[in-house]
């Protein structure tokens, strides 16, 4: 896997501008942070922003999912034209070695059927803006990559 570093940024930038539908809170420091911290792994057209989790404590504030310390959490991940997001996100999965969760808007049927389909399995809900954007929790356990 390819941590990528902050000579990268408008590489990166360019993939999640491409899919600002899905990404829109997504913003330029936050990019620039994430890439100086090594939490960007960009590998075959796909980039995957993660950080592992310093604590236990809930993923996020409308939910009852429990993260523990030292799993990780991906916070985005976005496939480029020529992106293989499957085989990239098992590989994350065994460079990472640790449990995994994520968040999605639960209207992105097409990335949750995708998160099911690398062996995720959803194991709780979230709301964003208010409770008005429902969401799903998704974890990956690492035993069982």
């Amino acid at each position: 896997m390819h941590i990528a570093d902050i000579d990268e940024f408008d590489t990166v930038w360019k993939l999640f501008h491409e899919n600002k539908k899905w990404f829109p809170h997504v913003r330029k420091f936050h990019i620039r942070n994430r890439l100086k911290w090594k939490q960007v792994v960009l590998h075959n057209d796909v980039l995957i922003t993660h950080q592992i989790y310093k604590r236990t404590g809930k993923i996020g504030r409308n939910t009852d999912v429990v993260t523990e310390k030292g799993s990780a959490i991906i916070h985005q991940i976005v496939r480029g034209k020529d992106g293989n997001a499957q085989e990239t996100i098992k590989n994350f999965f065994e460079f990472i070695k640790t449990d995994v969760y994520l968040t999605v808007r639960k209207e992105n049927t097409v990335a949750c059927k995708f998160y099911e389909k690398v062996g995720m399995e959803q194991v709780g809900t979230i709301s964003w803006s208010e409770g008005n954007m429902p969401g799903l929790v998704y974890k990956k356990n690492y035993k069982n990559t």
